[in-house]
């Protein structure tokens, strides 16, 4: 066979921009920088600022280099572990101008990819910026002279910055950073050690350790005195089982509903806790439900809205992904004294799933999605005809293309609200009200 040459392509060499200027911030809180008519984004800088920049590619995300000066608005990032550590990067901006911004990104973002152009002015939901978070996950890994170590991802790394403390966490959280560290660092490697969860809730703190193999005797009675010296609740995670080593149901309540929610730490509950209080009481005020109200709950979650709608209609039906949180839907649901839920599991992705609920007539809908947003349901949602639908979303991205999904069946964006739910990060909470 006879053989070709062909000549090696030569590889190509990325330059260095020099003296570019940011001129806006996306819904990440990215810098926006043009260059030869190529976009590129640029984390931790602001507009205004002329900056030196490597990018990755012909265009998207772009190493900073240098900063060549400073914009009015930034400021000193108030936690010592700022350089280092992945959480909180937007802590050089004021929480005021954090959510000035995010909220200018998002309406640019959904007026953009949805359709919707006349946009309803956004309500702002907001909080304490600092001392908010009720939930966190700790990274671990095991150095070979110091023993375990606990902490956070580093920026843009897999590597992990030990932390003494941590001024986003509520402060009974934070304290118990250190004793942590000390506890697990004299553990054997072969425990397997994954990542520990802290939570704040009711009738006290949890906290749930990830490990590949059951501790041993030794390390359970460590486990049992720390709990005890720091009135906390153990759960040990495993690969077939999560279960009390101490301590009782975790629960937490929505006081102005007066519920109470029972859930298996693990599950996923929202980590700011007054916020979340502040957006299922928006979603009722959004929603108005009554007694003649048929309504879906779409990735219900132990039952964070359901609950709350069912204090007020005549029926709730909850759709779930994960079958263990549809059932604790049912179990709060009778804890609270309500009948009227109905609960289905199943992949809202799937057709499948939605044959279980379309059979139920619904006058109004409910949804709270992932970051990966409702792409296929919120097509069934439209077939549905609802006259009422709140969205709940954590990424303005696929809330602005599932958005479009309903500007297309004759809906009307009739209400906007910029939730801040993750104060100091890039991250944000957005609600939206489509009606007929």
């Amino acid at each position: 066979m006879a053989q070709f040459f062909k000549a090696k392509a030569k590889p190509t060499s990325i330059k260095a921009i020099r003296d570019a200027q940011v001129l806006a911030l996306d819904h990440h809180l990215n810098g926006v920088v043009k260059h030869q008519g190529k976009t590129y984004f640029v984390d931790g800088v602001l507009p205004g600022e002329r900056v030196d920049v490597l990018p990755s590619a012909k265009s998207g995300p772009a190493k900073l280099l240098k900063r060549l000066n400073d914009a009015p608005q930034r400021i000193e990032p108030a936690c010592q572990f700022y350089q280092e550590c992945g959480g909180c990067s937007a802590q050089y901006l004021s929480a005021q101008a954090q959510r000035d911004y995010k909220l200018k990104a998002v309406a640019e973002l959904i007026s953009r990819q949805s359709g919707y152009q006349d946009l309803p002015e956004f309500e702002i939901l907001s909080g304490d910026g600092w001392h908010y978070r009720r939930a966190t996950r700790l990274s671990t890994w095991f150095d070979k002279q110091r023993g375990w170590q606990l902490g956070f991802r580093k920026k843009s790394s897999k590597d992990i910055v030990a932390i003494s403390e941590c001024i986003v966490l509520k402060p009974q959280l934070s304290a118990l950073l250190v004793p942590l560290q000390q506890l697990i660092k004299t553990w054997p490697k072969s425990i397997n050690l994954g990542h520990i969860e802290l939570i704040d809730c009711q009738p006290q703190i949890v906290c749930r350790i990830r490990v590949r193999n059951q501790p041993s005797d030794k390390i359970a009675v460590q486990l049992r005195s720390f709990a005890q010296q720091h009135s906390i609740a153990l759960v040990i995670a495993t690969d077939e089982q999560s279960s009390y080593l101490m301590g009782e149901q975790a629960y937490y309540d929505l006081a102005e509903q007066d519920l109470r929610l029972a859930f298996t730490p693990g599950d996923f509950i929202q980590v700011n806790e007054v916020m979340n209080q502040a957006l299922v009481s928006k979603a009722l005020e959004w929603l108005q439900p009554c007694a003649e109200d048929q309504i879906l709950d779409l990735y219900a979650g132990i039952g964070n809205f359901s609950l709350a709608l069912a204090q007020k209609a005549q029926q709730v039906i909850a759709v779930e992904g994960v079958t263990a949180m549809t059932k604790q839907v049912l179990v709060n649901a009778e804890a609270n004294g309500l009948s009227n839920i109905s609960a289905f599991s199943g992949d809202l992705e799937q057709v499948e799933t939605a044959k279980a609920w379309q059979k139920t007539k619904v006058n109004k809908v409910l949804l709270d999605p992932a970051r990966a947003g409702a792409k296929l349901a919120i097509s069934q949602v439209a077939k549905l005809s609802p006259s009422t639908v709140v969205y709940v979303s954590c990424n303005p991205a696929t809330l602005a293309r599932d958005a479009k999904v309903l500007k297309q069946a004759g809906y009307r964006l009739s209400k906007l609200a910029l939730v801040d739910m993750f104060a100091h990060t890039e991250h944000v909470e957005t609600m939206a009200l489509f009606e007929r």
